[in-house]
């Protein structure tokens, strides 16, 4: 492969309209803390890693998309992140007081899956392919 050629994702970036909690709403999916600077903040969960920084001052409007995919304004609509047991990391976040939406469902498209909201407003699917 050319030393140029794209290798994979290296981090994806969020922007938060409050930093501090959307670290901790991260962490309790259960990302780790890399690192921290005035600038924003580097999570981990095996190879996907965040990158979460704050709007700009007075720029405090989440993105207002839908789950679903349909309807939805351009741009990065959602985040999927593969996971071993969909039935159990449901089962933990819905313990834990994180509002997970509808239970897993076999989709169509060949994987199980839910999907929520962090609290900008991001969607996040977890699946596992069938």
């Amino acid at each position: 492969m050319a030393q140029s050629a794209i290798q994979a994702i290296d981090n994806i970036g969020i922007c938060t309209t409050d930093l501090a909690q959307s670290v901790q709403f991260y962490q309790r999916l259960g990302f780790e803390l890399l690192g921290q600077n005035d600038r924003g903040a580097t999570l981990a969960l095996g190879p996907a890693k965040l990158f979460l920084f704050p709007a700009r001052s007075g720029d405090d409007r989440p993105v207002g998309r839908d789950l679903g995919l349909s309807g939805n304004p351009p741009g990065i609509d959602h985040i999927s992140f593969l996971v071993g047991d969909v039935d159990a990391l449901h089962h933990r976040l819905t313990a834990e007081g994180i509002d997970t939406g509808p239970a897993p469902a076999d989709q169509d498209w060949g994987a199980r899956a839910f999907g929520l909201t962090d609290p900008d407003g991001n969607n996040l699917y977890f699946l596992r392919w069938l």
